[in-house]
C-alpha cells in the first residue's frame, strides 16, 4: 500500500537533499507501506516524488530525537513543537528517493483529493498511471 504524506516545503527540500533523512509522524500507518509520496503542501501542492521506508522507529519523543536529530532536517525547537505533548512519535527512515520531472498534479489524477492532514492511503498505481498520464501530455505538447 502507498502512502501519501503532506509535507511542507521547507522539509521536502530537505528531503530531497538528502539533509532529511527521518520523516516524523505523530500517527504509524496500520498498513504495509510500499511507497510514501512527497505532497508539498502551501507552495506547489504538488506530488514531487516518493521514498522507499527502510524502517520505521517508534518511541518517546526524546528518544527518537536522540536517534535521528543529526539526519532529522528540524530544529529540537520545532520538534519539541510537533511532538507537541505526544507519549509516542514515529521516524520514517527514507531509504530510496525519487524526484519527479514534472511533478504530479494531485486535483487532476485522483479523482475528489483533498490533501491529507498527516496521510493517506493510495493506489499502488497511482504513480505508474500519474507517469503515463504526464507523458502524454508531455508528447501532446511536444508535437503541437
Amino acid at each position: 500500500m502507498d502512502v501519501l504524506l503532506s509535507i511542507r516545503p521547507e522539509y521536502t527540500e530537505k528531503l530531497f537533499s538528502g539533509e532529511k533523512r527521518y520523516e516524523f509522524r505523530k500517527r504509524k500507518p496500520k498498513e504495509m507501506i510500499g511507497k510514501v509520496l512527497i505532497y508539498e503542501s502551501r507552495r506547489s501542492r504538488m506530488i514531487l516524488g516518493w521514498f522507499s521506508v527502510r524502517t520505521i522507529h517508534s518511541g518517546s519523543p526524546r528518544d527518537i530525537w536522540e536517534r535521528c536529530k543529526d539526519h532529522g532536517g528540524i530544529e529540537k525547537e520545532n520538534y519539541a513543537l510537533y511532538c507537541n505533548g505526544n507519549r509516542i512519535i514515529h521516524a520514517l527512515e527514507v531509504d530510496q528517493i525519487v524526484r519527479f520531472n514534472p511533478p504530479i498534479n494531485p486535483f487532476e489524477v485522483i479523482p475528489d483529493f483533498k490533501p491529507p492532514q498527516d496521510f493517506a492511503y493510495v493506489a499502488d498505481d497511482l504513480v505508474h498511471v500519474a507517469s503515463i498520464e504526464n507523458e502524454g501530455v508531455r508528447r501532446c505538447l511536444n508535437s503541437g
